[in-house]
């Protein structure tokens, strides 16, 4: 073998060597060839570091503004958000309602007391949201006046001609007209100045011809004839005593 083709094949030799050994770093040899005749090819080297990695390179120019979204596309919703804090407790409304419940079913049953009451008596007659009753009973007008307010009235005292007329249909219905039954009026505190039964000043009355008269300087307090007018009489004597009742 000559010379020259010896160096060649010990240069392969090496080069397979080289490879063979991973862990050492791969030798750059070069082998000699013909002239005109291509050498072997060599074995790729390591790939080389990225280029983001260096360091030493500048920065480059900034990029030009890009153009601006579509404002109808909807972005991807954003991560949920840590929950906030406990808000104050609420007002339990139903408890006021049933406040309120309470409070009207107590006022239905203080009426229907009271209408029973009234449905007790031997004569009795409603006008709207009042109740007239009576049962025959006689007293004078003091008297009067403390029996209607035991039951949670007062004296009978009407208020206008309709309630005028109502009045005189029970009192004749109940036979007393002949009595003169008392109704709520008086001048007892200032002769001639006639009030109702709370003191206030009369709104409406419906007094006979002449009268009040106050006869004798003795009659004080006033009653209802059978024709429905009214006549004044002394305070003490015994009459038929009607009572009134409002139920709201």
């Amino acid at each position: 073998m000559q010379l020259f083709e010896l160096k060649i094949f010990i240069c392969i030799l090496l080069k397979k060597q080289s490879h063979i050994h991973l862990g050492s770093e791969p030798q750059n040899l070069n082998c000699p060839a013909y002239g005109g005749v291509p050498g072997t090819p060599g074995h790729n080297g390591l790939p080389g570091r990225d280029g983001r990695d260096s360091k030493d390179e500048a920065i480059g120019p900034k990029g030009e503004k890009g153009e601006p979204g579509l404002l109808s596309v909807q972005g991807p919703p954003g991560k949920a958000g840590p929950p906030g804090p406990a808000g104050e407790k609420g007002t339990f409304r139903s408890t006021s309602v049933l406040e309120s419940l309470k409070s009207e079913i107590q006022q239905l049953k203080a009426k229907i007391v009271m209408i029973e009451k009234v449905a007790s008596f031997s004569h009795f007659r409603q006008v709207e949201q009042k109740y007239y009753f009576t049962d025959g009973v006689e007293g004078t007008f003091s008297q009067g006046l403390k029996y209607c307010k035991g039951f949670g009235g007062i004296m009978f005292l009407p208020r206008s001609f309709i309630e005028n007329k109502a009045f005189l249909k029970l009192v004749v219905s109940s036979g007393l007209s002949s009595k003169k039954p008392y109704i709520g009026v008086s001048d007892r505190e200032t002769e001639g100045r006639f009030v109702d039964p709370e003191g206030k000043q009369l709104t409406f009355t419906n007094w006979g011809l002449g009268q009040p008269d106050d006869y004798k300087g003795l009659q004080d307090c006033g009653t209802i004839t059978d024709s429905g007018l009214w006549d004044d009489v002394g305070c003490n004597g015994l009459h038929p005593i009607i009572c009134e009742i409002e139920i709201r």
